[in-house]
């Protein structure tokens, strides 16, 4: 009997009982009131039998001796016959017997009426009390699920659903804690990306100005100087793009990155994407392709946004031999602005297409493959999610890749 623990069942169980009890006791005064309803009957047949016998002149003691008799004789069973009196006879015309009947069906109709009644009522009220617990349980667990976790479910109360409620509520406590630790690391990590990010520019800085020192103060005979100065300028190019892009991916990731979203016109962000990869292109004998309408327009963050399509087209030119073509297009879904950044290049294989939106992951190695920090795919999807969009691929080995970026347009 654990679920009388449950004060509503509890409640439940014992108005169930009192009513159940209640419909035995006046179905037993009904069987009671039958009896004597019967008793009276059959005495009044009784008393009309014997009257009309005795005003007919048939002798007492004759009439006593029928009354005391128990055989039945066919001869007697004929005579009620001929009077209509068998057992097909309709309890309509048995006058007595149809009153006894048809009191006691209307007092079985009254109690059953009750009953129901009763019972339905008493299920409904409990329904509709335990829906409202249930429609509470659900409105707070939405709160808790939006970071609001000012409400408590009830935890005091005894009973299996108090007892769930009460662990979802001490759930919810655990989450509202790891959330404030939540909060707190976040912080904590946004202030070292800064701190780490102006310690590392200053001395990077001064050894891409302590080069160019050494490079411009270089004689004519001092070859091997130059040679050295221009490789260690490339490593220090490289190192800059390396930390840059890292320090946004992981801004991105502490949620330090709020975007400013504006509506700009499609082909102003795709143009300053692919503004300066233009002269890389045309460097490696490659050529990048724009198409869309000039009018339509999408709610986004110039920069970042700008970053993600420049990241695309940068892969696609790594994995493009001269010659070959980056086609870069926009157009109006319902809804949403797809952008394709496709090329003709050497495509992915399946076993790398799964992996490639992993930091520094980078595709198997080709000849005549420019290779990448791996960083920049990440970071292009990031930045899409960021902004509510999503980034995806389709590739073939050796046909060529197609990324799709889709934004809100809305």
């Amino acid at each position: 009997m654990r679920f009388l623990a449950d004060k509503e069942q509890k409640r439940y169980f014992y108005y169930m009982a009192a009513i159940l009890l209640m419909a035995s006791v006046f179905a037993v005064a009904i069987w009671a009131a039958n009896g004597r309803r019967m008793k009276a009957a059959f005495l009044n047949h009784d008393k009309c039998v014997a009257s009309s016998l005795i005003g007919q002149g048939v002798d007492e003691s004759v009439i006593t001796r029928a009354f005391a008799e128990r055989e039945i004789t066919k001869e007697g069973t004929a005579l009620l016959t001929r009077m209509g009196i068998k057992e097909e006879t309709g309890l309509l015309f048995l006058p007595d017997i149809w009153g006894v009947q048809k009191g006691t069906g209307l007092w079985l109709a009254g109690l059953f009426l009750c009953l129901w009644a009763g019972l339905l009522f008493l299920t409904a009220s409990f329904f509709e009390s335990r829906e409202r617990v249930y429609e509470k349980a659900i409105r707070l667990v939405d709160r808790f699920m939006d970071g609001d976790f000012k409400e408590h479910l009830p935890r005091m109360e005894e009973g299996g659903l108090c007892r769930f409620l009460g662990k979802v509520d001490g759930l919810a406590n655990a989450l509202s804690a790891g959330n404030e630790e939540a909060v707190k690391a976040k912080d904590f990590l946004k202030d070292t990306i800064s701190d780490i990010s102006h310690q590392l520019k200053t001395p990077l800085s001064a050894l891409i100005m302590y080069n160019e020192i050494i490079e411009s103060e270089a004689g004519a005979d001092t070859e091997a100087v130059l040679a050295f100065t221009k490789k260690s300028s490339a490593s220090l190019a490289r190192m800059e793009e390396l930390i840059q892009t890292l320090l946004k991916v992981t801004r991105l990731d502490a949620g330090a990155v709020l975007f400013e979203k504006q509506k700009w016109l499609l082909r102003d962000v795709v143009l300053r994407a692919v503004s300066e990869l233009q002269v890389r292109a045309a460097e490696e004998g490659k050529v990048i392709l724009l198409a869309g309408s000039d009018e339509l327009s999408v709610d986004c963050d110039l920069q970042w946004t700008g970053e993600a399509i420049g990241n695309l087209v940068k892969n696609a030119l790594d994995y493009t031999d001269r010659g070959g073509q980056v086609f870069v297009s926009w157009e109006q879904f319902p809804e949403r602005v797809r952008i394709s950044v496709k090329d003709n290049g050497k495509g992915i294989a399946e076993k790398d297409i799964y992996h490639i939106f992993k930091r520094f992951y980078r595709a198997s190695k080709e000849n005549g493959v420019r290779q990448g920090i791996g960083l920049g795919l990440p970071l292009a999807k990031s930045i899409a999610e960021g902004q509510g969009g999503t980034l995806s691929v389709q590739s073939s080995l050796g046909e060529g890749t197609t990324f799709t970026l889709m934004l809100p347009s809305r």
